[in-house]
């Protein structure tokens, strides 16, 4: 429990939607969960923590008319690596808070164990068990030249970015047994059904 001064650190919050849905079948981006698109419920869900929210897609402005910002990808199809890269080139903070547009039910208290933990000699805050969860997650700006090497090697994968850079793990158990991501309609309709007891 925060005690009544705890004053809540603002961050930059990226948010990526540049992947082809191909399991979804559309942009899952845009699916509804209770009547609002899922990338909404993401932002929505981080308001509290953030200075800015952008999405990082395929094309600028592409989720505009939501009211969000939208950055395109500097190298398109990469991937979340890529669009790690893309928020890194964009962001003027040190440090950046990196989502999905799929990534729901994240709770409040993890997102506040990844900003009040020690980043003094760390260029990521993650959670881990056994895997790296690397979103939600926050990434340092010096971590860009780290990311371009493994986009340039044949494993674009965030599991070696993190295995690579130095990282201040914390436990799994911080983290929300809630937040889910949504790849198909049927983990979409899985999610409904278990808010509204279906």
């Amino acid at each position: 429990m925060q005690s009544a001064d705890f004053k809540l650190e603002h961050v930059p919050v990226y948010i990526l939607a540049g992947g082809q849905s191909r399991r979804f079948g559309s942009d899952k981006a845009r699916a509804t969960l209770d009547g609002k698109p899922l990338i909404l419920h993401v932002a929505d869900g981080l308001r509290l923590f953030a200075s800015s929210i952008t999405a990082v897609a395929q094309v600028p402005e592409k989720y505009s008319d939501l009211g969000l910002r939208t950055i395109a990808d500097l190298q398109p199809a990469l991937g979340p690596v890529g669009g790690l890269l893309t928020a890194l080139a964009d962001c003027a903070a040190p440090w950046l808070l990196l989502t999905s547009c799929d990534l729901v039910g994240v709770a409040r208290s993890s997102i506040q164990a990844l900003l009040t933990a020690d980043r003094r000699t760390a260029q990521v805050i993650a959670f881990k068990s056994g895997l790296w969860q690397p979103m939600p997650a926050l990434y340092h700006r010096s971590l860009s030249p780290l990311v371009s090497q493994v986009i340039s090697s044949d494993r674009r994968s965030m599991q070696l970015l993190l295995d690579s850079a130095v990282v201040l793990p914390l436990p799994h158990a911080a983290a929300s047994a809630d937040a889910r991501g949504v790849n198909t309609p049927g983990e979409l309709d899985g999610i409904h059904r278990s808010r509204h007891g279906a």
